[in-house]
């Protein structure tokens, strides 16, 4: 069988709040990033959690999607003080881009993130 290869069409996101000099992008996921996204979706909308831990579920969705302009990961585990003392904000929009990009198969996480 034939598996066609991946797009590699990076989705642009803002990140000012973090670094106004920096382009980021989000890069396409496969399936096995996607699982993983999902998982990190519902740690970090699951209030009953940690902070912590919500706030660890957000940068590893964000170390896991988040690529430059010549596809380098933008961020390392060195940037966990400083993305904690930052705005949360680029999480939150991550995670509705990301979404917004898989239709239907999102449907089910769209309504965790609602209650």
């Amino acid at each position: 069988m034939f598996i066609k290869p991946q797009k590699n069409d990076k989705i642009e996101i803002d990140v000012s709040e973090w670094n106004d000099d920096v382009k980021a992008y989000i890069k396409p996921l496969n399936g096995f990033e996607r699982l993983t996204f999902n998982d990190f979706f519902v740690s970090f909308y699951n209030k009953e959690n940690d902070p912590d831990d919500r706030f660890d579920a957000g940068f590893r969705a964000a170390l896991l999607t988040l690529v430059d302009e010549s596809d380098r990961p933008l961020l390392t585990e060195t940037d966990r003080n400083a993305v904690r003392a930052g705005s949360f904000v680029p999480f939150f929009r991550l995670f509705n881009i990301v979404l917004s990009q898989y239709g239907d198969a999102s449907k089910p996480l769209e309504t965790l993130k609602k209650s």
